[in-house]
């Protein structure tokens, strides 16, 4: 695999958001769902290295807050096993990411490809992946990068993450060949669903919460 023309088309994309530029990346031959998955997985391979190593260091700042905890007369079987769950935390967290990177990414990839096919469009699932993979993967690595900005980074994080839709939506356009008003349907459809989601689950553990409190 050649990693310089993988840099260049990444940052080809991410830093061209325009049609022109997904109409160039479309017609490449290693425009397929292989080339998609490789990406994935190269990105879920360095998150988790970079999780793992934020994971390490929160685990230094867990270590300081349990010698507290201990002072303060902290049950010895709750402190045993919140340390063997701050021990757990880093291989788990980069052997997670690796796995879960291009399993997500396949399963959001397919789901706004039905959306945009159920709106009429006309594109081919392993281009379309590749597209997507071009803007996922890169910004999956620079997320993790900001990881270990503190405060800064999450803020960062959150105009990464719009971004990526904007970068996504040219995609659908170009690919499936829609609508403006489309393209942006087939993008905002998903965070709608993740959210409502979100906001149940959240909803969930706070009752729940309530509940043993009460």
């Amino acid at each position: 695999m050649d990693f310089n023309a993988t840099f260049q088309t990444w940052m080809n994309i991410l830093t061209h958001p325009n049609e022109e530029a997904f109409e160039t990346e479309r017609m490449k031959p290693q425009a397929n769902l292989t080339t998609a998955l490789i990406w994935m997985v190269i990105a879920g391979i360095i998150s988790g290295i970079l999780g793992f190593i934020q994971a390490q260091m929160f685990r230094s700042a867990a270590q300081g807050m349990l010698s507290m905890m201990d002072t303060a007369d902290m049950p010895p079987e709750a402190a045993a096993a919140l340390q063997g769950m701050i021990g757990g935390i880093g291989g788990g967290a980069g052997l997670m990411s690796i796995i879960l990177t291009p399993l997500f990414f396949l399963v959001f990839a397919g789901i706004v490809y039905f959306i945009a096919r159920a709106l009429g469009g006309q594109g081919e699932f392993g281009r379309y992946a590749y597209l997507l993979a071009g803007i996922q993967a890169p910004i999956s690595i620079l997320s993790s990068v900001l990881g270990f900005v503190p405060f800064l980074g999450g803020c960062l994080n959150f105009f990464l993450f719009i971004y990526g839709l904007v970068l996504a939506y040219f995609a659908t356009k170009v690919e499936h060949g829609l609508t403006q008003g489309k393209a942006i349907i087939t993008i905002i459809i998903p965070m709608l669903v993740v959210f409502a989601l979100t906001a149940c689950a959240s909803l969930l553990i706070a009752t729940l919460m309530a509940g043993f409190s009460g």
